[in-house]
């Protein structure tokens, strides 16, 4: 059965960076089997975020923004990998993907997008793409994805030079093996000791109903309530120890905020 990849396009217009997508798809299809889905937010309905908390607090259905975001969010969820492309604008992602980051910020409270693959595709002009990169890493972590390194790309001109073209295929042609060989490993990644750590630290503090109520139901509906990480794996007898005292700590901050809340309604 062919893989699903959905790929997110954050840029404002179909330019430099839809054409790196393009190349991409086409090296990563005479792999196997790849089917390609673009979502190109510049002419999405993506309202704004208005840091109102709603999906925090009571939960993302009730955000009182009505627009796209469900029908992305779930075709991200019926998607084998995911994409996210962008050029470079003011050294960071552009307005339209950050609209979206923003919008779907409550999954990092309750990541959801464990057993997925994720790939940044940045472009710049002349820098900034390596930090972007390692930013879109990170919010994919934070979210479940399993991370593929990243394809950052120089593309300042319209017609390269021989050897800036050869370059440029090298890397695309690089980036789409190592993407088609993830999405088809069926392994999920060990978590590194700070995984660990802000996943036993968060599950504490859920435990004591700590946290918004949300995330507490649900930390209950997966189990993580009861689990040494989000899925089943082999930890370390360190990274044991070092979950074991995230979790205390966290317990401790945990008993002192419930007591402060305590106060207020007395």
């Amino acid at each position: 059965m062919a893989k699903k990849i959905t790929v997110i396009m954050g840029s404002p217009h179909k330019g430099r960076t839809l054409n790196v997508v393009n190349r991409f798809e086409l090296e990563i299809k005479k792999l196997g089997e790849v089917d390609f889905e673009y979502i190109f937010l510049n002419i999405a309905d993506l309202k704004e975020c208005r840091g109102c908390g709603a999906c925090l607090e009571k939960g993302e259905e009730h955000c009182p923004l009505k627009d796209d975001r469900g029908e992305i969010f779930n075709t991200m969820m019926h998607s084998d990998g995911v994409i996210f492309a962008t050029p470079v604008y003011s050294l960071q992602v552009t307005a339209q993907l950050k609209k979206l980051l923003d919008r779907l910020a409550y999954i990092f409270h309750r990541p959801c997008f464990f057993h997925k693959s994720f790939l940044p595709i940045v472009t710049q002009g002349v820098y900034g793409a390596k930090d972007v990169l390692k930013y879109l890493d990170e919010v994919a972590r934070f979210w479940g994805f399993k991370t593929c390194p990243g394809l950052g790309l120089t593309v300042a001109w319209e017609n390269p030079l021989p050897s800036e073209e050869e370059k440029i295929n090298h890397e695309i042609n690089n980036a789409a093996e190592r993407f088609f060989r993830q999405l088809n490993n069926e392994a999920d990644p060990i978590p590194g000791l700070k995984e660990v750590a802000i996943f036993r630290s968060v599950r504490a503090f859920h435990s004591t109903n700590g946290g918004m109520a949300p995330d507490h139901r649900y930390y209950q509906e997966h189990g993580w309530l009861d689990s040494e990480y989000y899925y089943p794996v082999k930890l370390s007898w360190y990274k044991k120890l070092l979950g074991n005292w995230a979790e205390k700590q966290a317990l401790k901050q945990a008993e002192k905020t419930n007591k402060e809340k305590e106060a207020l309604r007395l």
